[in-house]
C-alpha cells in the first residue's frame, strides 16, 4: 500500500527537519543580505560559481543510531550500509561450539579449569603418585563435548602432560589434532611436543618433529634445542650433542648458542652420571671468549657461564658425597672470575651434613660468616634461613631437640627469620623424639612470624639445592624485602603470618600416631580442618596406621569413611587403599579385608539403573541393591573403586573429625579404645 509524499515527508526523524529548516533559513539570510549589497552581489560573480547542492546528501547518523539517507522531496531510509555496519561489530560466532564465549574465539571458565587441571596431574605425576594415563584425553573430550573450544594454552598444557606420562606419541597426536581443528600450531605447541620426546628420552623422534616444524614454515626459538641436546647428552651421545650444536649455529646464527644449550648440556652429563664430561663443557665454554672469529660473529656478545653453570656439577658431586671434587670446583670459580652465590655454598654444607662431617660442615658455615678466602661483604653473602635449615635438619633426623633449638635460637639471633621449612624441620625434631606436645607446640610459635615475600622466600626458601617450590602451603605476600619480625616485635598488620599446611599438620598427627595417642591426633586433625586445611592421602594414612598399631578396627572403619567423605581416591593399588591394607594387617587381617570394607562403604547405584545414589539410613553411607545379612544394603556388583561424588571445595567441618557420637560416621573425639 502506498503512502502519499506528504505522509513519507511527514515520517521524517526531527533532526532532519530540522537540518532542513535550517538551511532554508541561512538561504533567505544570504539572499537579503546581497539585495541591501549590491556590491558584494558583484563580487560574487566574478568568482566562480559554487556548486550546486547534489540531489541526495549522503547518509548521516541520527540520534537513535540509524542511518539515514537524506533525498530532494524530503524522505529518508534505511541505508543499506547499516546492516554492513552491524555486521562488522559483532563478532562472526563459531557453530562448532555451543558456549557463546568459545564461539566469539574467546575462552571462558570451564576452559581454564581444564588447563589447570592438566597440570595439576602433570605435578601429581612428578610427586610419584599414580595418574591413568587416559585421563588427560577425558578431561579434553568432555570439555568439547560440552561445546567448548579448548586455547592454545589447553592443548600446550595437554602435551606437556603427556610427556609426563610417558605417552609422547599421544602429545604428538594433539599437534593432528590441532590442525584438524583449525588451530595452527605454533612454536610453543611444537615446542611442547619436542619436549614430551626428550623427557622419555626419544631425542631422534625430536629432531624429526624439528623438521616437520621448519617444514611448516615455523620457526624454532632458542627454548627448541636445548631439550634435545639434554636429551642426547644424557644419552651419552656427545656426536650427536655437537651435531645439534653445529645446526643451531647454521640456522640461528651463532649468537643462539647461548646459556640455556650449554646448561642443557651439562645438566644431560650431570644425569647420565658423567660429571667430568660437564667439567669439559664448562672448560669449552669459558675458551670461547679467546675465539676472535666467534667473539667477531656474535658482534662482541660473549655467553660465559655462571654460578649456576657450576652449581650443576658441585650439586652432584655433594649429592654423591665427592665433596674433594666439590671443593675443587669451587676453587675454579675463584679462577675463573666467577662469584659464587649462597646457594653454592649450601650445597657444599648439605654435602658435608649428608656425610655426617661435622667439622668440614661447621668450616663451611664459618667461611659464610666471613672467615674463609672469600669476601662475604663484597659478595653480598651471608647465611640464609636454608643455611640453618640444613642444620636443624640435621639434628632433627636424629631426634636432637636441643641442638636443633639452638640452631633456631642463634637464626632468630643473627636477624634471619624462619620460614616454612625450618619449622618443618623443627617439627620434625620432635616428632623423632616421640614428643607430640613440643611439635604441636612449633605450629603455635610458627603463627607469631610473618611469612616471607617472593624474593626472601626465594632466597631462603629454595636454596641449597632443594626443590623449588612451596611445600608447605604457607602464605606468601604484603610487601617487599624487608626482614621478617615477630608478631609482638613489629609485626606490620598489612603483612600475613605464617600458617601451617598440610605437610607440617601431617607430621604433627603422625607424632601422636606414633605414641598411640589417638585423641591428640584427632584433635590436631579438627584444628587443621578449622584452618581450612584439607587433610591427604598421607595425613589419614598416618591416622589409620595409628589406630592399626592399637588393634582398633572401629577406628580404622571409621577413618576409612572419613576418607571416602572427603573424596581421598580409595582405589585399588592407590595410596589410600594400601594405607587401610597395612593398618589391616597391623590388627592382623588379611588384605582382602581391607578391600572389603573399601566395598561396603563406597556409594552404589540404586537397584533398576539410573544415576541415582541412595544412602544406608543404619549406616549413613551410600548404598543401593539388595540386603546384606546385617540389614545394611548390600553393594551393587558393578560399583566403582573411586568415590562417585565430587568432594566439596570446602573442608569438612571440624565437627565432624572430633565430635562424639554428633554424626555416626564421624571419628569420636572419646571413643574407640585407641584413646589416649
Amino acid at each position: 500500500m502506498s503512502r502519499a509524499p506528504g505522509a513519507e515527508a511527514s515520517a521524517e526523524p526531527a533532526d532532519t527537519v530540522v537540518e532542513a529548516r535550517s538551511v532554508g533559513d541561512s538561504n533567505k539570510v544570504k539572499e537579503q543580505h546581497t539585495r541591501s549589497n549590491p556590491q558584494s552581489q558583484s563580487q560574487t560573480q566574478t568568482r566562480s560559481k559554487p556548486k550546486k547542492r547534489p540531489q541526495s546528501s549522503p547518509p548521516r547518523h541520527t540520534s537513535s543510531g540509524h542511518v539515514v539517507a537524506v533525498n530532494a522531496v524530503g524522505v529518508n531510509a534505511a541505508a543499506p550500509a547499516a546492516a554492513a555496519t552491524t555486521a562488522a561489530a559483532e563478532p562472526v560466532l563459531d557453530p562448532r561450539f555451543r558456549c557463546k564465549k568459545c564461539a566469539k574465539g574467546s575462552s571462558c571458565w570451564p576452559v581454564h579449569v581444564v588447563t589447570q587441571n592438566l597440570a595439576a596431574l602433570r605435578r601429581k605425576r612428578r610427586g610419584r603418585s599414580a595418574v591413568d594415563a587416559k585421563e588427560p584425553w577425558r578431561q579434553l573430550e568432555g570439555l568439547m563435548a560440552d561445546g567448548h573450544r579448548p586455547t592454545f594454552k589447553t592443548y600446550t598444557a595437554l602435551m606437556t602432560c603427556l610427556g609426563d606420562l610417558g605417552a609422547p606419541s599421544d602429545a604428538q597426536e594433539v599437534l593432528r589434532r590441532m590442525d584438524r581443528a583449525g588451530e595452527a600450531p605454533d612454536v610453543a605447541a611444537y615446542n611442547a611436543a619436542i619436549a614430551a620426546w626428550c623427557v622419555n628420552n626419544r631425542p631422534e623422534e625430536a629432531e624429526a618433529l624439528v623438521a616437520r616444524m621448519i617444514a611448516a614454515s615455523v620457526k624454532p626459538n632458542s627454548a627448541t634445542y636445548p631439550e634435545i641436546v639434554g636429551a642426547w647428552a644424557r644419552a651419552g651421545q656427545f656426536t650427536r650433542v655437537e651435531a645439534v650444536i653445529a645446526r643451531i649455529e647454521s640456522e640461528g646464527g651463532i649468537e643462539s648458542l647461548g646459556e640455556k644449550v650449554y646448561h642443557a648440556f651439562i645438566s644431560g652429563c650431570c644425569d647420565a652420571d658423567r660429571p667430568e664430561d660437564a667439567e669439559r663443557v664448562l672448560k669449552r665454554w669459558n675458551l670461547e671468549k679467546y675465539d676472535l672469529e666467534r667473539i667477531a660473529d656474535r658482534k662482541g656478545v660473549i655467553s660465559r657461564p655462571v654460578a649456576a653453570s657450576y652449581g650443576m656439577v658441585i650439586d652432584h658431586y655433594a649429592r654423591e658425597g665427592r665433596m674433594v671434587e666439590a671443593r675443587r670446583l669451587l676453587s675454579q670459580m675463584q679462577w675463573d672470575s666467577v662469584a659464587p652465590s649462597i646457594e653454592i655454598f649450601n650445597m657444599l654444607l648439605k654435602g658435608y651434613l649428608l656425610l655426617d662431617n661435622l667439622g668440614a660442615a661447621q668450616d663451611v658455615f664459618r667461611e659464610l660468616e666471613g672467615s674463609g678466602t672469600w669476601d662475604m661483604d663484597s659478595l653480598g653473602i651471608r647465611p640464609d634461613a636454608a643455611s640453618y635449615t640444613s642444620l636443624i635438619d640435621h639434628w632433627a633426623n636424629r631426634g636432637d631437640v636441643e641442638l636443633a633449638e639452638k640452631v633456631m635460637a642463634k637464626m632468630e639471633l643473627k636477624g634471619v627469620a624462619p620460614d616454612a621449612k625450618a619449622f618443618g624441620a623443627l617439627v620434625k625434631a620432635y616428632a623423632r623424639a616421640r614428643n607430640p606436645e613440643g611439635a604441636e607446640a612449633v605450629l603455635d610459635r610458627m603463627r607469631r612470624y610473618e611469612a616471607p615475600s617472593d624474593a626472601a622466600g626465594k632466597a631462603g626458601g629454595s636454596s641449597g639445592g632443594g626443590r623449588a617450590g612451596d611445600r608447605h602451603g604457607v602464605s606468601v605476600g604484603g610487601g617487599a624485602g624487608g626482614g621478617n619480625t615477630r608478631k609482638g616485635s613489629g609485626h606490620s598488620d598489612n603483612k600475613p603470618l605464617l600458617t601451617p599446611g598440610v605437610v607440617l599438620y601431617t607430621t604433627v598427627v603422625s607424632a601422636f600416631s606414633t605414641v598411640g595417642d589417638m585423641t591428640g591426633a584427632r584433635r590436631v586433625m579438627t584444628e587443621m580442618v578449622a584452618a581450612r586445611v584439607r587433610p591427604n592421602e598421607r595425613t589419614f594414612g598416618h591416622l589409620v596406621w595409628g589406630y592399626g598399631q592399637l588393634g582398633d578396627l572401629a577406628g580404622i572403619t571409621q577413618s576409612a569413611q572419613l576418607m571416602i567423605d572427603e573424596g581421598i581416591s580409595l582405589r585399588a593399588g592407590g595410596e589410600g587403599r594400601q594405607a587401610l591394607v597395612r593398618a589391616c594387617r597391623e590388627c592382623g587381617l588379611p588384605a582382602s579385608h581391607a578391600d572389603g570394607m573399601v566395598e561396603s562403604l563406597l556409594p552404589r547405584r540404586k537397584g533398576g539403573g539410573g544415576n541415582r545414589w541412595v544412602r544406608s539410613k543404619k549406616t549413613g553411607t551410600q548404598s543401593g541393591g539388595g540386603k546384606s545379612e546385617s540389614g545394611a544394603d548390600a553393594p551393587a556388583a558393578d560399583a566403582p573403586i573411586n568415590v562417585g561424588a565430587k568432594p566439596s571445595d570446602t573442608p569438612r567441618s571440624s565437627s565432624e573429625y572430633g565430635s562424639s557420637r554428633s554424626r555416626s560416621r564421624g571419628i569420636a573425639a572419646n571413643g574407640g579404645s585407641g584413646g589416649g
